[in-house]
């Protein structure tokens, strides 16, 4: 694996970013073909995000933006930080600047939650700087590869780690949170984190598994859950929507079902930057 990396960087440093684009989504459409696992996956999500009147090349053309996008993503970890915007131009494109300021200026931390969409790892290491301590709470990628990438690029900026394979992962969050700092982590169930974990949520009309600990930790600390996305326009740039930030008031389910509200919307309207490759929803054939 570690001449692998080598072989990746070395690969990185040597050829035109838009060749690395081309190859990744080559690659992407022979995942497609050749892994009947992902294609499952990814096609019972289409038919879930697309509808039932979709057709078979709706679902399979869905599926590929899918892959692609997970692809320019993995590049874009490879490459970081030569294709990521600066902090400025990064800074101008973010709407809701003012629920992330008033959300930090309470004192009690914030915790950032996102999905594995767009680019979930550019946020944090962009708003590096700005906020401390800043911590990136995640679960180890079961790709060495990926996780070797994604590691590095959160050091280079600066970033604390907090594995959540720790069985006290959760008192070095509270730690963060009470220092004023910022905590951001993912509240979908991705394929790192394993099947069957977090809890079943309605969810575009079927159910589906979200974590629960967000919202734990947030209660026990008082800090705001604050969902921001970092998602790509048209021309393929960055931008940043940060939303309103949700009290950590009443049970943990109750906070965590007003969440999962806020992810269904941004899913809906931006399902091809949903980058969950593993089938999603319960009880759906994959």
């Amino acid at each position: 694996m570690h001449l692998v990396m080598l072989w990746a960087r070395f690969e990185a440093a040597v050829l035109p970013v838009e060749w690395l684009y081309s190859m990744g989504r080559a690659s992407a459409r022979t995942l497609f073909l050749w892994s009947p696992g992902i294609r499952r996956g990814l096609l019972a999500n289409a038919r879930r995000l697309l509808g039932p009147q979709a057709s078979r090349v709706e679902l399979e053309r869905h599926s590929r933006r899918v892959l692609e996008g997970f692809s320019r993503f993995f590049v874009e970890l490879l490459t970081a930080p030569n294709t990521y915007p600066t902090q400025d131009a990064f800074l101008a494109r973010v709407e809701g600047l003012d629920h992330a300021k008033a959300a930090y200026e309470r004192g009690q931390g914030v915790v950032g939650i996102s999905l594995h969409m767009g680019n979930m790892e550019l946020g944090p290491m962009l708003l590096e700087g700005l906020v401390q301590p800043m911590a990136v709470v995640y679960r180890k990628d079961p790709f060495g590869l990926v996780e070797a990438m994604r590691s590095r690029a959160r050091t280079d900026h600066g970033l604390e780690e907090i594995d959540t394979s720790s069985p006290f992962f959760g008192v070095t969050v509270l730690e963060v949170l009470r220092r004023g700092g910022f905590a951001f982590a993912l509240g979908d169930v991705g394929f790192e984190e394993g099947l069957g974990k977090g809890e079943l949520y309605p969810f575009l009309g079927g159910q589906a598994r979200f974590l629960e600990w967000p919202a734990r930790l947030a209660r026990a600390s008082g800090a705001p859950l604050l969902p921001c996305f970092v998602l790509r326009d048209e021309r393929g740039d960055y931008f940043a929507r940060i939303e309103p930030p949700i009290e950590p008031e009443g049970e943990v389910r109750e906070i965590t079902s007003r969440l999962v509200a806020v992810f269904e919307r941004f899913v809906r309207r931006y399902p091809d930057q949903w980058l969950i490759l593993h089938s999603y929803w319960e009880g759906e054939a994959a």
